[in-house]
């Protein structure tokens, strides 16, 4: 079959549009932070009630993730990521419409939060079957295959920002109705060139599979506490970092190149991550990038200018080279059902760290945004803690 073939060899173009389906589909996660001081404005959002708009993505697109992880391995299919791509284009860009219904305030923040939430489901849907896809036709660069399907999810978050800005300038909150296009045509495309790849767990009973989780929980609940730190630091960062720069009187284009610098480099230290890690062992790089993200993020907060921005960039690659590590120890945990394996990091585990968001904007509530802010960089040292007890040595 032409799925065993590509298993042997590194499969650029079928990985490429994957991380091209990333893309598109995190791009939608990061529509909500850049329009934040708009809606905090039009809807009077306290900065807890901003956390809560992040919140609600996070449950419904990451905490199921291990559910359509199970599923995806007993009935992997390509039209699953097609579908799941249509469905977050179609409720996210319905957002800016809210206004036309009339709605008061409360009203209107009601539907705000039932179209995020719905919005979720899509990235939940997508991420545990694509991410099962992308080592089976990455041949012996699996680590790289990874980064690159990464890369493209930190890309999409990078350039979200760049394109609400002007969209909104001309149009106003309705124009994220635009933003439907190009789900729609990453829809046909991941529906036509998508992989077909084989199921390895479709005859695994749920209580062979609790045996097989049961059996790893230490080294997968180490692991699953790191992307937890590391997830609560992320969009801590994305959702709190325009919010910051607003208080300082920067303008929302500002803050939109902010946020591309952390994300595009983050992309970047993502590809050097993967590759890395093919080469010297996940843990080493696990561990060094997370030991240096706390000191970095410190720094770029206590400057500004471009030495802010450069220590920015170099923030965000130390953040993001820890992710298809990761990614690929919980795999290598559970290789019966990679796709509950994936369901658990880039789902469950993201998802409660995205909890802390509601944390982190109570606490700005209380004590400002600024420290709320610095209160960040904490996280990244917990998760270098708890790095150190992942399996192995340091370079396994």
């Amino acid at each position: 079959m032409k799925t065993f073939k590509a298993e042997r060899s590194f499969d650029g173009f079928r990985v490429s549009i994957l991380a091209l389906g990333h893309l598109v589909n995190d791009s939608y996660s990061n529509l909500i932070p850049p329009l934040l001081p708009l809606l905090k404005e039009a809807y009077g959002l306290s900065y807890a009630a901003s956390g809560m708009l992040t919140t609600a993505y996070t449950i419904t697109s990451s905490i199921v993730q291990p559910i359509f992880g199970y599923y995806a391995d007993k009935h992997g299919r390509r039209w699953l990521v097609a579908l799941s791509t249509a469905w977050i284009a179609f409720f996210m860009s319905l957002i800016g419409a809210i206004s036309w219904l009339g709605l008061d305030r409360s009203g209107s923040y009601a539907a705000l939060l039932a179209l995020i939430a719905l919005a979720g489901f899509g990235s939940a849907s997508y991420h545990p079957q694509a991410s099962m896809m992308v080592p089976r036709i990455s041949g012996e660069h699996k680590g790289f295959g990874v980064s690159l399907f990464s890369a493209g999810g930190n890309l999409g978050y990078a350039i979200m920002p760049l394109l609400v800005v002007p969209v909104t300038a001309i149009w106003g909150l309705p124009g994220t109705l635009a933003f439907l296009l190009p789900g729609l045509v990453m829809t046909l495309l991941l529906y036509r060139y998508a992989p077909e790849a084989p199921s390895v767990g479709a005859h695994l009973r749920l209580e062979d599979l609790a045996r097989d989780i049961t059996s790893v929980i230490k080294p997968l609940m180490a692991v699953t506490g790191v992307v937890c730190m590391r997830a609560w630091l992320f969009f801590g960062l994305i959702t709190f970092l325009p919010l910051y720069l607003a208080s300082r009187g920067e303008s929302p284009a500002v803050a939109s190149v902010h946020l591309f610098i952390l994300l595009f480099f983050g992309a970047i230290g993502g590809l050097i991550g993967g590759h890395a890690s093919d080469m010297y062992g996940r843990k080493l790089v696990i561990v060094s990038s997370l030991a240096i993200t706390a000191p970095l993020l410190y720094l770029a907060f206590s400057t500004s200018g471009i030495i802010e921005w450069a220590l920015t960039a170099v923030a965000g690659m130390a953040l993001l080279a820890s992710f298809s590590p990761a990614v690929l120890i919980a795999q290598g945990l559970i290789p019966r059902n990679q796709g509950m394996a994936s369901g658990i990091i880039l789902g469950l585990a993201i998802g409660i760290g995205g909890l802390g968001v509601s944390l982190t904007g109570a606490f700005a509530d209380s004590f400002g945004i600024t420290v709320a802010l610095y209160s960040l960089a904490i996280l990244p040292v917990v998760a270098t803690l708890m790095a150190f007890l992942l399996p192995g040595s340091i370079r396994s």
